[in-house]
């Protein structure tokens, strides 16, 4: 299960660049250096409910949309990655049995003209 920690990074770094902002743009209209920023989005540093809130103002969302497990792909995608997996597979293989048995029905009937 994916760590509330990296649902927040995940959301920051996609509604940042949803925003079209740089790191160091997010950092200046904040009134943070980009390292602290970038230490923030490579998980060394969370920032404190004041400056999560500055972020989701600028971000022009509420603060709690960047803890949202469904706010970005990726966290969807890790959130149920399991599930998504074995569909995945499942279509893969439906499909592939499909193919298969269309290939080896043409080829065999070719063989037998």
């Amino acid at each position: 299960m994916e760590s509330l920690r990296q649902v927040f990074i995940n959301n920051l770094k996609y509604l940042r660049k949803k925003k079209g902002l740089r790191q160091i743009d997010l950092a200046l209209e904040i009134g943070k250096s980009s390292n602290y920023i970038n230490s923030i989005e490579n998980g060394k540093y969370f920032p404190s409910p004041e400056t999560i809130e500055q972020i989701a103002n600028l971000l022009e969302v509420e603060p709690m949309q960047i803890f949202d497990k469904n706010g970005c792909k990726e966290n969807v995608i890790n959130s149920k990655g399991e599930q998504f997996s074995e569909e995945l597979t499942e279509k893969l293989y439906s499909k592939l049995k499909t193919d298969l048995h269309d290939f080896l029905r043409k080829d065999i009937f070719e063989a037998l003209k």
